[in-house]
């Protein structure tokens, strides 16, 4: 995906503008939908659909923000001079993260209704009781939390170091506090953003691998336990592969939506799209590969402890779930992104990200529900999706906040500063 990039000599300084009523009523909306399905959930429902409610839409959220992040760290690392002017949609997704620490405190609360195979075991059971040094509630809660403020703390910090060169001096109502706090002890253009190149080259790689460590290990904790017979190792790669491919798709329906808003075409061109639209299609093809890596091994080794897990998943009632997931993440976007037309026009790329991130959703509800779910019925309906429309809200409000608040080109000194590409050839259009 390297080739010639076409960054002009002449940035603007671009944020989102002021925002219509309904603009700025939709995520309060959505936000009220949240609550009024909490409440449903709990007075015209079983407590079990709250809570694992709660639970699968926070695991779907926190890993789309965190995949954004990440797929700008990835896009910083490789240089990828292509994306130069897409990269502050996918870092923009730091704004949510706050918030998923905070509402896991929330989601914890749920604990006797996720864990109660382990919590309370009937009778004695080796594998549990193998497992008895890791399944405590105690030390999950503060491994968890601890491996997120460290994540995220370096997410922020990725965030902060990619915006401080390019506030400096800035004024406008509401933003003289947040840019002063930013350019503190300030050095130099010049020196400012040569300074966060090079301190960001060093954290990419630190954060890469902590990612992949620290949000296996919340795939692990949050998602693989609830049914503890079932391990295996490829479950916390899927998790975080999930994440990222997520996050890619969701930087992609960020890019069409606010585009035109931003009047950003002028800079984000059909090059961008077909760029986003190849790495959308690869990572769905590449999901399809590990998550069947994962199956075939316990199918064809007929494991007794890691059947029932796909056994629970692709009988009724959630077989139909299981089926959704594979058509939204990989049949269709394989088929209809396929050729090279599709990659290159915005409303399309941002049809199948969007049927992925519909994917992913119901991709999260599938590794968690069916492993505490005791009924015969589906439990998807009102308490679900409303609880992940609040979700959206909250995430849709942290997200337009980033875009009103911060410049979402980088300024000619920072990419100025920029390390050029090992390999660049020149393609057409």
């Amino acid at each position: 995906m390297a080739h010639d990039s076409g960054i002009p000599s002449a940035v603007p300084f671009r944020t989102l503008g002021e925002l219509s009523g309904a603009w700025k009523a939709a995520p309060a909306v959505l936000v009220l939908a949240g609550v009024a399905a909490v409440i449903i959930a709990v007075v015209g429902y079983e407590p079990a659909r709250l809570w694992q409610g709660l639970l699968f839409n926070w695991l779907f959220w926190s890993s789309l923000a965190i995949g954004m992040v990440m797929f700008a760290v990835a896009l910083h690392l490789t240089a990828a001079d292509w994306a130069w002017s897409i990269q502050r949609f996918a870092l923009a997704g730091v704004a949510f993260l706050p918030i998923s620490l905070i509402l896991l405190i929330v989601v914890f609360f749920g604990s006797e209704t996720y864990f109660h195979h382990w919590l309370h075991p009937e009778g004695f059971d080796p594998v549990i009781e193998g497992k008895r040094a890791w399944l405590t509630l105690p030390s999950m809660i503060g491994r968890d939390f601890f491996a997120l403020i460290v994540l995220y703390g370096l997410a922020i910090a990725f965030a902060y170091f990619s915006l401080r060169p390019d506030v400096y001096g800035i004024v406008g109502p509401k933003r003289n506090g947040i840019y002063e706090r930013l350019t503190g002890g300030w050095r130099g253009v010049e020196a400012e953003a040569a300074r966060s190149q090079k301190v960001r080259n060093h954290m990419g790689p630190v954060m890469g691998i902590l990612y992949a460590v620290v949000w296996g290990l919340i795939g692990i904790d949050l998602a693989m336990t609830l049914d503890p017979h079932f391990f295996s190792t490829m479950f916390p790669v899927t998790f975080f592969w999930a994440a990222f491919h997520g996050g890619v798709a969701a930087t992609a329906v960020a890019v069409v939506l606010l585009r035109p808003r931003l009047e950003l075409e002028k800079f984000v061109t059909k090059r961008q799209f077909h760029d986003l639209g190849k790495l959308v299609f690869a990572f769905s093809v590449f999901w399809m590969y590990i998550n069947w890596s994962q199956y075939i091994v316990i199918w064809y080794g007929l494991l007794p402890w890691e059947q029932p897990f796909f056994i629970d998943r692709f009988d009724p009632p959630f077989g139909i779930i299981s089926a959704a997931v594979v058509l939204l993440i990989f049949v269709i976007p394989f088929l209809g992104l396929l050729s090279r037309p599709p990659k290159m026009v915005p409303a399309i790329l941002a049809f199948f990200a969007g049927l992925i991130l519909i994917g992913n959703w119901l991709e999260r509800f599938l590794i968690t529900v069916p492993s505490i779910w005791e009924e015969d019925y589906l439990p998807l309906g009102i308490p679900e999706i409303g609880i992940g429309l609040g979700f959206l809200g909250l995430f849709a409000a942290t997200y337009l906040w980033f875009v009103r608040t911060f410049p979402m080109l980088p300024s000619p000194a920072s990419l100025a500063a920029r390390e050029p590409a090992l390999v660049a050839v020149p393609v057409g259009d």
